[in-house]
Order: C-alpha cells, then sequence, then structure tokens
C-alpha cells in the first residue's frame, strides 16, 4: 500500500537534497578546481626547469667545448632545494649528459625510456603506483654544436598533491554525510516552524461545526501563501452558515404552513366522525378537505418546482417572446379579477426576449396577481416593458399600505407574506415571488423591488434579442 508521507517529511526530504546536492557539487567543484591548480602549478615549475636547462646547454656549446662533467655539476648547483624533481640531459642516441634527482626520488635515474612520446607537453605518467608530470624538450644538434640532438626531460612526483586530494576527498565525504544529517534536522525544524500557521488553521478548523458556523479563521499574521486560502474558507464558511440558516428557517416555515392544513382536515374529520351524519353533511366536510388538500398540492407542486430551479433542474424551452402579447393576455384574463375590487391595469411598452414562453407566462402572471392583492381599492395597476441594450425590463407598480424597511429586504423570502394584515388577505402559501424570482435567474435575469411614496414597483429584469 502506498504510504502517504507528511508535509513535513516531504518538505524536509526535499531541504536535505537540495542542500546535500548544492554541497556535493561544492565538493566536486573544489576537487577540480585543486587538480587544475596543482597541475598548473607543476607545469610552470617544470616550464622553469627546462629553461635553465636549456641555457645551461646552450652556455656549454657557446664555450666550444661541451663539457659532461661541468654541465652536470651546473645542473646540481639549479636544482638544489627542489624535492620531488628529475631532470635528465641526454643526447638523441641515448648517451647521457647530465642529469638530477632530489632525495627519496622513488625511481632511478633514465627510467623515463619514452621521453621521445611527450614533445614539449606535461604528460601524466604513472608507474608501480607512482605518478610524475613529465615534460620533454627536443634541442637541435645546431645549438648544442654537437652531431645529435638533445633531450632535456624534466619529471615531478605528485605524490605530496595527490595526497592532499586523497585527504581533501575522504574530509569531504565525512563532512557531507554529516550535513546530510543536519540538512535533515535542520529541514524538519524550518517546516515545523513554517507550517504552525496551517497547524493552528487546522486546530482552528476542526473547532467548527454544523453548531458553530459563525467561527472564521483569523486572518492576520499569516504568510501570503495562506491569505487567499483563509479568506476562501472564511467565505465558504460564511456560505455554509446562510445556507443552513435558510435551510433552519424554511424548516420551521414548512412545518408551520403545513400545520394549518392538517390541523384543518383533522378537526374536520373527527367532527364528522362524532357521530352519525346524513350523506350530505359527509359531502360537505369532503369538499372542505378537498380545499386543503388542493392548498397541500399546490404547495407541493410549488415547493418541488423551487427545488429543481435552485439545483439547475429546470429544462427551458427558449423561443422568442413578445412581452407585450404575453402581458396583453394576461390584463385581459386578470382584468375581471381586477374589477371586483374596482381596480385598473395598465399596459405600454414592449420589448421581445427569449426564453421559456410558459415559464415567463407564470412569473409574469405572479406579479400581476400579486399587484391585484395587495393594491389599495380602486387604484390603478401600472404594468410596463421597455427595452434597454442588451436587457429587458418589466415594471409593475401599485399603491400599497405602508411596508416597513426590514419587510421589503424579506418578500423573496419563502412563505413570507408581510405584515399579519396580509395573512388574512390571501389564501397563498407565500412562494409567488420565490417562484418568480427563480424563473428569473434561470433565464439569466432577476427580480428587484422598491417602494416610493406607498408605490411599489416590482421590476423583473431579462436578456432581451433582436430580432423576429
Amino acid at each position: 500500500m502506498k504510504r502517504n508521507w507528511s508535509l513535513t517529511t516531504r518538505l524536509s526530504v526535499i531541504f536535505a537534497g537540495v542542500m546535500m546536492s548544492a554541497w556535493l557539487l561544492s565538493s566536486v567543484l573544489l576537487v577540480a578546481a585543486l587538480s587544475s591548480y596543482f597541475r598548473h602549478q607543476d607545469a610552470a615549475l617544470l616550464t622553469g626547469k627546462l629553461e635553465l636547462a636549456t641555457e645551461l646547454l646552450e652556455s656549454e656549446a657557446d664555450s666550444g667545448q661541451p663539457d659532461s662533467a661541468s654541465l652536470a655539476r651546473k645542473v646540481a648547483d639549479a636544482m638544489v632545494g627542489h624535492s620531488g624533481l628529475y631532470l635528465s640531459i641526454k643526447t638523441s642516441d641515448n648517451r647521457l649528459l647530465a642529469d638530477y634527482s632530489s632525495p627519496g626520488f622513488p625511481l632511478p635515474y633514465g627510467r623515463f625510456a619514452s621521453e621521445a612520446a611527450y614533445p614539449d607537453t606535461m604528460q601524466t605518467v604513472e608507474d608501480e603506483g607512482w605518478r610524475y608530470n613529465v615534460i620533454v624538450r627536443k634541442i637541435s644538434a645546431q645549438k648544442t654544436g654537437g652531431q645529435h640532438d638533445v633531450l632535456i626531460t624534466a619529471a615531478y612526483d605528485t605524490g605530496f598533491h595527490d595526497e592532499f586530494i586523497s585527504q581533501l576527498k575522504k574530509w569531504l565525504i565525512w563532512f557531507n554525510g554529516g550535513l546530510m544529517f543536519i540538512s535533515v534536522l535542520l529541514g524538519w525544524f524550518v517546516t515545523r516552524m513554517g507550517l504552525k500557521p496551517l497547524n493552528e488553521l487546522n486546530r482552528l478548523a476542526s473547532a467548527v461545526t454544523i453548531n458553530n458556523l459563525s467561527k472564521r479563521l483569523p486572518a492576520r499574521n499569516l504568510p501570503a501563501e495562506l491569505m487567499a486560502t483563509v479568506a476562501e474558507f472564511n467565505s465558504m464558511l460564511e456560505r455554509l452558515e446562510k445556507s443552513f440558516r435558510r435551510l433552519s428557517e424554511f424548516s420551521s416555515d414548512i412545518a408551520h404552513e403545513l400545520r394549518t392544513p392538517v390541523s384543518n382536515l383533522m378537526m374536520q374529520t373527527q367532527v364528522a366522525l362524532s357521530r352519525d351524519r346524513d350523506a350530505a353533511s359527509y359531502r360537505e366536510v369532503l369538499f372542505s378537505n378537498l380545499e386543503e388538500l388542493s392548498r397541500l398540492a399546490r404547495m407541493s407542486s410549488d415547493m418541488l418546482f423551487l427545488a429543481k430551479s435552485e439545483n439547475g433542474l429546470m429544462i427551458l424551452e427558449k423561443q422568442n417572446v413578445s412581452l407585450h402579447e404575453e402581458l396583453e393576455e394576461l390584463i385581459d384574463f386578470f382584468e375581471p379579477l381586477a374589477g371586483e375590487n374596482h381596480k385598473t391595469l395598465k399596459l405600454k411598452g414592449d420589448a421581445l426576449v427569449r426564453g421559456d414562453r410558459l415559464m415567463l407566462r407564470r412569473a409574469l402572471s405572479n406579479l400581476i396577481t400579486n399587484a391585484i392583492k395587495y393594491s389599495l381599492p380602486g387604484s390603478a395597476i401600472s404594468v410596463s416593458a421597455e427595452h434597454n441594450s442588451d436587457r429587458a425590463f418589466v415594471h409593475i407598480s401599485n399603491h400599497t399600505e405602508d411596508i416597513a424597511p426590514e419587510s421589503l429586504g424579506r418578500l423573496f423570502d419563502r412563505f413570507y407574506r408581510g405584515d399579519a394584515s396580509r395573512q388574512h388577505n390571501t389564501d397563498g402559501a407565500g412562494l409567488g415571488l420565490s417562484i418568480t424570482r427563480s424563473i428569473l435567474l434561470a433565464h439569466e435575469g432577476d427580480l428587484q423591488v422598491a417602494v416610493n411614496d406607498n408605490v411599489i414597483t416590482f421590476t423583473a429584469i431579462m436578456p432581451a434579442t433582436e430580432g423576429p
């Protein structure tokens, strides 16, 4: 089974890996730099000795009669004080003119039998576990005044340098091993300190429960990387709190709304069963129960419609809809109802929208019904449609009684029907405006309300369209 590593462990390993990679690279570069430095130093030393031997050889040639013994003394005097150094001068037919070997030089004289293979370029030679840097220079017979060319060989023992590099590598191995251990501990400590705000957020988040959604995570003194996360988390908590509050209120409201018809049904049924009655009495009770059951059926249907709307399950059959034609038909339908209380409906304007004709008709019907129910007797109800840019507006205005500001903001809540006097004024369930707003939202529109001098205006906003 795959193991889930903690964030602290992952960051600690990554931190240690980065540190070790950096130090290993530095160690490799250090060793390479020192090796290159020692090699250049050896090359400079050997080149200097070759120059000196060349001058000595040419000075002997200028004297007229080169003397091997004199040349050997001069070479020995020039090389005094150098360790690990070897120098030889011999002719191309392998006749030795002079040579010098520092005390303790590991190879005997003349051991470099293949000097001719290294013409004036420093090469590294290994022999019996020893390593040397060797340069061979060829001097022509014309410059030496002899019959044969002369080969000058300079060699330097690299044992001291090699020993130093070897010890440095061992020290770096131990250093990097210790550094790995320190890097893991340091990475763990730094990660724990860096993740302390996140651990604190986890502790606070665990305290958030369904009964305690009002808590918010503190946004102060947080790293910049966590600011956006905390802000989004707090925003999510706020949305959840509002949703749970609405759900709680809805549960309470629906229980209240269902209690009345259920109580009426139970009471009427109990009264009917309390004694024997004739068929007409039972028929009257059944008709009364049917009214209550119809009310429950309408409420259930409306609640199902709202649930589908809020979860995006409504299927819209969109088509071009003339608002003037739809409003005109609705006004003709509702004029008898308005005329009972001497109310009049006035229509003006037009706009073309694209949407589901039946749903838009239901939304507009709810608004007109609401205006007829709650307008003052004998008043006029104004219905107007207009087209502005890419939006269409339907304004429905009517005179009404005083509305408290706190009630105005709750008109679109489910089961809300304003003050107590309004509740007795209608047998509705208080879902009409909620349904209307959900229909408009499904059409990418909205529903707004405003009150000015006891004139309340509902404005339905919908996307407008052009053309037939």
